[in-house]
């Protein structure tokens, strides 16, 4: 038999390979067994699990391809892509026993980043060979494509203990979490459900108030290494990050919430940095920064949400949750809980974009919907919510000819809901009442903004104008409606910016457009939502002298309101127009104290949605004084 040098090589380097360490370097050391976890057994029993590590390299020779496969945590893909590593071990948890289908990394691993089929990473690691397997394992930081700080560069905390301290300096007590935790599960989440898993996040919390009743987290001389990890002080942030948009929904007074919710929320940024979430993502804090940029936006800091959620984007494409294919290899769990995720990213940028009318950031074609999913019947509020911010993504609105395509999208949707979402008359809880009202509120929103182009003033109207034009006098009413039964039996729409935009837009609209603002039934909801917004947060309580408290708005909004009141009373004076149109000056009476309301135009001299547009979004910037330092 004649065998080529090339074959008996190969086959030497696998049988060298075979007899090559699996044991991690403290069971290597001890000379134990070792299972090739990460943390293994052995050193989990031994209560050294932070030691753990396959990277160092001892006598015993080079780190083994079991080894380090268990390690890094990217598998290849069929496809050829390599997935990143999601902190399996941290969503594990210790309820849940190991697998051997699990992949456990460890955080040499978070050097790894998502890259596609085409980029030069994947393809030297599709062709790699047993000789220059180690030259593919290391072509991402040749190529400079992995973040090589371990800590945020950008903090004062530079060592271990350094860290710890700060750490314990932002820790939630007890009775924080007790108290703002129960305002987001009960009020917050039910209407915007961030979390992925929220029945493991509330084992993890059980598991963070036990440690902290044992006083693990209060010496601040000895660091406790469980809690000092990334993904601990990350599952931290999370909590913080709750905990900001719970006390946004307390029942405590304004003031005083704005500053609980802006300290909770800068501690969790905090707890970020900390965790170099820049440099080091993963699922909790993906999660986290979504929070936070929600309860900015319900602050009435919406630019700022819109930047942050950029970054969280970029984030989570890092870690490859945009995809499908990169999570191939993952634990069920772990994919499930990582679509769920980018679900909900499509929803929070789905929602920002047509409030502003900017492009959008996300994808959802890497997470394709199978047969059996689109045929369900019985969707909840969430699936209805997760459908409707997809159908945007792939019908495209903004264009008036794929307007009526979106519509069968929506209405299509609709049908399949449960019977509560289906129709009031359905509901038999408070719960259920209030889910048929927010989703009523998201669907007259989207329906409303696909219908625009036909409520613009133009000498060529769209196709199907008529259609459309009588499905956006119906939204607006219904948002209107929706929103004025929905502040009546709870908080949530009077702190949450996406459903005060939906109610103030949808009444502005109805009180420019030429076909509902002298309707008498339309003027009858403008009143009533302006005096919904006028008596918000200023009712007096038990004994006491209420003062008016309707900062929580965003300055726009405030704006807005003006506008619609001014705007109303004008209509009812025709003399004041005249005299206007006489003096050829185009501006609304107000005698508040909002300068930039002069500027505005005529509200009935343009079209409802450029004027809209004027009121709700002021730039942020004056970019005429760039020619100078100071």
């Amino acid at each position: 038999m004649n065998v080529s040098q090339d074959e008996a090589d190969r086959v030497l380097r696998l049988r060298s390979r075979e007899r090559e360490t699996h044991a991690c370097y403290p069971c290597r050391k001890r000379k134990v067994k070792c299972d090739g976890y990460n943390p293994c057994r052995t050193c989990i029993r031994r209560k050294h699990p932070h030691i753990c590590s396959y990277q160092l390299r001892g006598r015993g020779g080079p780190l083994s391809p079991v080894a380090a496969r268990g390690s890094v945590g990217n598998v290849r893909s069929p496809e050829g892509s390599v997935g990143q590593n999601l902190d399996v071990d941290a969503e594990a948890g210790p309820h849940r026993p190991a697998e051997a289908s699990d992949v456990r990394p460890d955080d040499a691993s978070k050097n790894y980043v998502y890259s596609g089929d085409n980029s030069v990473v994947s393809i030297l690691r599709l062709r790699a060979s047993d000789a220059n397997d180690s030259v593919a394992r290391e072509v991402g930081s040749v190529l400079g494509l992995q973040n090589t700080f371990n800590s945020y560069p950008f903090m004062d905390s530079k060592t271990p203990h350094e860290r710890w301290r700060s750490l314990l300096g932002i820790l939630p007590q007890r009775t924080e979490v007790l108290k703002f935790f129960h305002y987001y599960r009960v009020t917050a989440y039910p209407f915007n459900p961030i979390l992925a898993d929220m029945d493991r996040f509330e084992s993890d919390l059980c598991t963070y108030l036990n440690a902290h009743a044992n006083g693990d987290l209060r010496d601040a001389e000895k660091i406790t290494q469980r809690w000092a990890t990334d993904k601990s002080i990350g599952h931290i942030a999370l909590l913080l990050a709750t905990l900001a948009a719970g006390a946004h929904y307390s029942d405590i007074e304004y003031p005083q919430r704005l500053e609980l919710s802006t300290d909770f929320a800068r501690r969790s940024f905090h707890a970020l940095r900390l965790a170099n979430f820049l440099f080091r993502p993963s699922l909790d804090i993906i999660q986290a920064l979504l929070i936070l940029g929600n309860t900015l936006q319900n602050m009435g800091q919406s630019d700022a949400a819109w930047a942050l959620l950029g970054t969280t984007i970029r984030l989570a494409q890092t870690m490859g949750l945009h995809t499908e294919r990169s999570t191939v290899h993952w634990p069920e769990y772990v994919r499930t809980k990582a679509r769920a995720l980018w679900s909900t990213i499509v929803w929070q940028d789905s929602l920002l974009c047509l409030c502003y009318d900017r492009p959008p950031i996300v994808s959802v074609t890497g997470w394709p919907l199978g047969t059996s999913y689109i045929e369900r019947q019985g969707l909840s509020y969430t699936e209805n919510m997760h459908f409707i911010c997809r159908d945007l993504r792939v019908s495209g609105i903004a264009a008036a000819d794929r307007a009526i395509e979106y519509l069968q999208h929506i209405d299509s949707v609709h049908q399949k809901a449960q019977p509560h979402l289906h129709s009031r008359e359905n509901c038999t809880t408070l719960q259920q009442h209030l889910e048929h009202l927010a989703l009523k509120m998201h669907t007259s929103f989207c329906v409303s903004v696909a219908c625009r182009p036909a409520m613009k003033q133009a000498q060529t109207q769209p196709p199907h104008s008529d259609i459309l034009r009588s499905r956006a006098k119906g939204s607006l009413i219904d948002a209107s409606r929706a929103f004025l039964d929905f502040q009546a039996l709870s908080v949530v729409p009077l702190r949450s910016w996406s459903m005060v935009h939906t109610v103030l837009s949808s009444t502005l609209l109805l009180c420019m457009w030429e076909e509902t603002r002298n309707d008498p039934e339309c003027r009858d909801l403008q009143q009533k939502v302006i005096d919904v917004f006028s008596s918000s947060d200023s009712r007096p309580d038990d004994g006491g002298v209420a003062e008016p408290d309707q900062q929580w708005l965003s300055a726009r909004h405030i704006r807005a309101l003006v506008t619609l009141r001014s705007a109303l009373d004008r209509e009812g004076d025709r003399s004041m127009e005249n005299e206007n149109a006489a003096t050829g000056s185009n501006a609304v009476p107000f005698d508040g104290n909002f300068e930039s309301y002069l500027e505005m135009p005529n509200a009935f001299d343009i079209s409802p949605v450029t004027y809209l547009d004027s009121i709700m979004n002021v730039p942020m910037f004056d970019f005429t004084q760039e020619n100078g330092f100071l």
